[in-house]
């Protein structure tokens, strides 16, 4: 009996590159932002290495810096001019 891995496994830590990989930015991006403590993670051995994500950090991170757009009642500034 041969059993198949489900094709969408959520994993409980995910590396930069996996994360990286999963919402479509590059992985250097998601070390500077670790690196600059904007997104929550852990490290698995000493000396600050091996950084791991848990999940929903992407998530928190999005959420939290969301710039929302502002808008008005339906009138646009631009067309009034």
């Amino acid at each position: 009996m041969s059993f198949s891995k489900p094709e969408h496994v959520v994993k409980p830590l995910e590396t930069p590159a996996e994360l990286a990989d999963r919402v479509g930015v590059p992985v250097s991006n998601i070390r500077h932002l670790i690196k600059s403590g904007a997104l929550d993670h852990l490290f698995t051995s000493p000396g600050k290495r091996n950084p791991k994500i848990p999940v929903g950090a992407w998530e928190r991170y999005v959420e939290n810096c969301m710039i929302r757009a502002s808008y008005t009642s339906g009138h646009d500034e631009r067309k009034s001019r």
